[in-house]
């Protein structure tokens, strides 16, 4: 039975918005399960059995001389891989690292594994650091910053990548006549994982005995519309519409004001086209760096904004608004996010964020303080309009073990709810003293707390207590009326 009471959409976008990741059929989660029933609301418990660096390559197989810690702490993130319940991690990239395995951990049993070997990289240009996988057939490391997720209806990891190696620019393959030309976004098929075989082609790797899995394929111009420009320190948010795999990723924007584009997946395997289409444009609410996440029950489109000069929280569009014949006429509306005791909260670019489509909260980390979790959610008035003033509620860990968090870089990508086990899964900051970044789930509070809220004489804020307050005694209705 859910726990979310607010979760009324109506009947067009039922049919054509169904939740980010559907049913895990046939994997057993029980490992993760039982260790949830154990835990209280609030509180975190950490799940990986063994090390990360357990997963690394051999020597002989490795990038040489490289840590391959900087996967995690370099700008990274993770996407969640429902069909199997399993976290695939992909990034390193820039001036940190080369190595563009993939890493698994695996929720049936905890471990961390690694879906394939690193590519061998060859120097094109050291004065601009622009080097190519030798095969041409795997991208370049990157920081992945929130451009890392999962397609289950092809059942395929996707990166738009960001900083690549060692260049710090967008992923690149070796033309024609030798020089650069663009790639990406890439592909990498979790059906062809192999802890033993590079990633592209035989040969490819460090050790040229290695045999290749192709694994990897290269989604540039495989696709009508236009894509964007640069996915540098950019974000994604994924949802299924009339059962096709689609993602909103921002393209970056002069002067930190990014664009929202519509990325509609094709049959990949089947070679089919997909569809790129230029949908919103920011307006109200500068970014940067940051993370977004969708609100499937109201169809928001909700980015972090952290810009010196701009007292806002989020940047949000309306998706039901999204126009690909005129982006200009969907812009963004800028969120101002208060404490509940009504002083400004301090957004930073180090959040990660998402929807928990069981309470319909948007639930934010950012590691700064172990395992303090902020919760929000969008409220509109009675008459149905979005308000741009959010009470955000800090959730102290109700458990002593929690994550150190402390990040490098932040948290980004690496924050994401699981539908599957209504709880968050999220990846420490990696630990040189352990050798190992801990994987945790955070379970939320139910609906049967209060929302956030608070009291504040500002107008807006005001305005915000008298629609909760409005929506508090719906829900009491609602739920007398459906009990």
């Amino acid at each position: 039975m859910t726990r979310f009471s607010l979760k009324i959409v109506s009947a067009s976008m039922l049919l054509s918005c169904i939740a980010a990741t559907p049913a895990i059929a046939g994997v057993d989660l029980s490992y993760l399960q039982g260790l949830l029933a154990a835990t209280p609301e609030g509180g975190w418990v950490q799940v990986n059995t063994n090390n990360f660096s357990d997963a690394w390559p051999s020597q002989a197989e490795g990038v040489p001389n490289s840590n391959p810690a900087a996967v995690v702490h370099a700008w990274s993130s993770f996407a969640w891989d429902s069909s199997r319940g399993n976290l695939q991690l992909f990034g390193g990239g820039h001036a940190n690292y080369a190595g563009n395995e993939m890493y698994i951990w695996q929720g049936t049993d905890g471990s961390w594994t690694r879906g394939s070997l690193p590519s061998r990289m060859e120097l094109y240009d050291y004065s601009k650091g622009i080097y190519f996988t030798v095969d041409n057939s795997a991208p370049q490391s990157a920081h992945t910053y929130d451009n890392n997720i999962y397609l289950p209806v092809n059942d395929m990891f996707v990166t738009f990548g960001g900083a690549a190696f060692n260049s710090g620019g967008g992923f690149v393959v070796k033309g024609p006549d030798g020089t650069p030309m663009p790639a990406g976004p890439w592909m990498w098929d979790p059906q062809k994982a192999d802890p033993s075989k590079v990633g592209g082609t035989d040969g490819s790797g460090y050790n040229p005995a290695t045999l290749g899995g192709n694994m990897w394929s290269n989604q540039y111009g495989k696709w009508i519309g236009d894509p964007g420009s640069s996915y540098l320190e950019g974000y994604t948010a994924y949802r299924q519409e009339n059962g096709r795999d689609v993602i909103y990723v921002t393209g970056a924007g002069g002067g930190g004001w990014p664009s929202l584009f519509r990325y509609e997946v094709g049959d990949v395997r089947a070679g089919e086209l997909g569809s790129f289409e230029k949908v919103a444009v920011a307006w109200n609410a500068p970014s940067f760096q940051g993370t977004a996440t969708i609100d499937n029950a109201h169809g928001l489109f909700i980015r972090t904004a952290s810009v010196p000069g701009f007292q806002l929280g989020f940047g949000v569009w309306d998706l039901s608004k999204s126009n690909a014949a005129n982006p200009d006429g969907n812009r963004d509306i800028a969120i101002a996010l208060v404490n509940e005791d009504g002083t400004p909260f301090l957004m930073n670019v180090d959040f990660g964020i998402d929807y928990d489509s069981d309470n319909g909260t948007i639930l934010m980390w950012d590691g700064r303080d172990f395992g303090t979790v902020w919760e929000t959610e969008a409220v509109y008035d009675l008459a149905g309009n979005l308000l741009t003033t959010w009470v955000v509620k800090k959730r102290q860990s109700t458990t002593i073990t929690q994550p150190n968090g402390n990040f490098q870089t932040g948290v980004l990508g690496k924050w994401h709810f699981v539908d599957e086990l209504d709880a968050f899964i999220a990846l420490d900051e990696y630990n040189y003293t352990t050798a190992d970044a801990g994987v945790w789930l955070y379970k939320p509070y139910s609906d049967g707390l209060e929302p956030p809220s608070g009291t504040v004489s500002e107008p807006a804020t005001l305005a915000l207590s008298f629609a909760a307050l409005g929506m508090m005694m719906w829900r009491s209705r609602r739920r007398k009326a459906t009990s």
